[in-house]
């Protein structure tokens, strides 16, 4: 059984938003915890400054989301990004901390367009990547068939996660890129394939 004192020390680790949450919550807690949540809410100013504290944060959050919906849609439609940031100003963050939301809105979308681009980078992985990832798969594939006598279709999700694993290191890219898709089934299809070779060579009596 936990102290007043050792519950207060507890819940002074605890964000705004836990407080508030146990507090909705606290008919469902012992009196010694709930005296504990009432001295900790009391020394962080109290439950009104509490709530005065979340409701600056979601203001300062949906001010973000905001700016990085402008930007996405502004950004799309091609304008330029220094006069993007004439365009876009805030009430509740400063002029530093607006730009600096843009600027990473603008990477993580250049990001996201330079991943989907099909680069030789993207072949050359795809084929060498694609090609080791078939041999690897259909070697382990092959092997669980000869031990095992049978497919398992949790097996057949880790052969296709193993595939687009190492595809996804050898381009740097992901599956948001077809050619990265592409080379998956292929080099999946493969290793089924190799598998199935290896089983007939050294694994099937019959």
């Amino acid at each position: 059984m936990f102290s007043v004192d050792d519950l207060v020390s507890k819940y002074q680790e605890y964000t705004d938003e836990e407080l508030v949450e146990i507090r909705g919550n606290i008919g469902s807690y012992s009196m010694e915890a709930q005296e504990a949540l009432n001295i900790v809410i009391s020394n962080k100013g109290g439950q009104e400054k509490l709530l005065q504290r979340l409701e600056e944060k979601m203001k300062i959050v949906n001010e973000i989301q905001r700016i990085e919906n402008e930007t996405q849609k502004l950004a799309a439609g091609g304008t330029d990004v220094s006069f993007l940031k004439k365009m876009i100003y805030s009430d509740y963050l400063t002029t530093e901390k607006v730009h600096e939301i843009i600027d990473n809105k603008i990477a993580e979308n250049r990001l996201h367009e330079e991943d989907k681009e099909i680069k030789p980078r993207t072949i050359i992985g795809s084929i060498v990547g694609g090609g080791i990832a078939s041999f690897i798969g259909g070697v382990l594939w092959g092997l669980q068939m000869i031990y095992s006598k049978k497919i398992f279709a949790i097996l057949f999700i880790g052969l296709v996660l193993l595939c687009y694993g190492i595809i996804s290191i050898s381009t740097k890219q992901s599956k948001k890129n077809n050619v990265v898709v592409v080379a998956t089934v292929i080099s999946t299809l493969a290793a089924l394939l190799i598998g199935q070779l290896l089983y007939r060579i050294f694994g099937y009596k019959g």
